[in-house]
């Protein structure tokens, strides 16, 4: 059972630093292309694992309050027209966008996968990785306990949300640009903090 954690959990890295880095000098249609089959691949060998109830260990929260979402538990993942939350076509780049649905059970999944007891919810924000608003959906594979603290302020997740959001809508943007965009947001934090 380690051994096919521990290869699940290099394989959904391995894809994950690929969708920020390796993926660059593709076209953006590529790119989206290529995430939307990373996430389903990813999601698929998920869903096995917790049909197996192969489940990682939790990951706690790092020394400044904030989690680093487990790639191997949140890949991200993008909202498509056949997801049942599917609104509409949002965008000049007419991207799916789909409602927001996070249930109890839902919750409930991802604080026991990140060691967050339910009583402590009030203190974090049940985050799409991949902000709804550029194109996630509402999986638990798109869902982490973001402390509530680090959404604010001119670093914070939520503020560069707002900012793509703003450049997508204005068309400055391409969802593949701001997905690359949020994948780097957590990579420049933990390189941060390294230091």
């Amino acid at each position: 059972m380690k051994y096919r954690n521990a290869v699940s959990s290099f394989v959904a890295l391995l894809a994950l630093s690929g969708t920020a880095r390796a993926f660059a000098p593709e076209s953006d249609a590529g790119f989206a292309a290529r995430l939307g089959s990373i996430s389903a691949s990813v999601a698929k060998s998920v869903a096995m694992q917790r049909t197996l109830a192969v489940v990682p260990a939790p990951v706690a929260p790092v020394a400044t309050g904030r989690a680093r979402p487990d790639s191997s538990f949140t890949p991200g993942h993008l909202c498509s027209p056949t997801d049942p939350n599917f609104k509409e076509y949002r965008y000049a780049e007419h991207i799916p966008y789909c409602q927001r649905s996070v249930t109890r059970a839902m919750k409930q999944e991802v604080g026991a996968h990140y060691g967050i007891a339910e009583a402590d919810w009030h203190n974090y924000e049940f985050d799409h990785l991949i902000p709804l608003a550029i194109g996630g959906d509402s999986s638990v594979d798109n869902l982490w306990p973001e402390p509530s603290a680090d959404n604010q302020g001119p670093s914070g997740k939520d503020q560069l949300e707002l900012q793509l959001y703003i450049q997508m809508r204005d068309g400055k943007i391409s969802q593949a640009d701001a997905v690359k965009q949020i994948y780097a947001w957590f990579d420049a934090f933990m390189a941060k903090r390294a230091k």
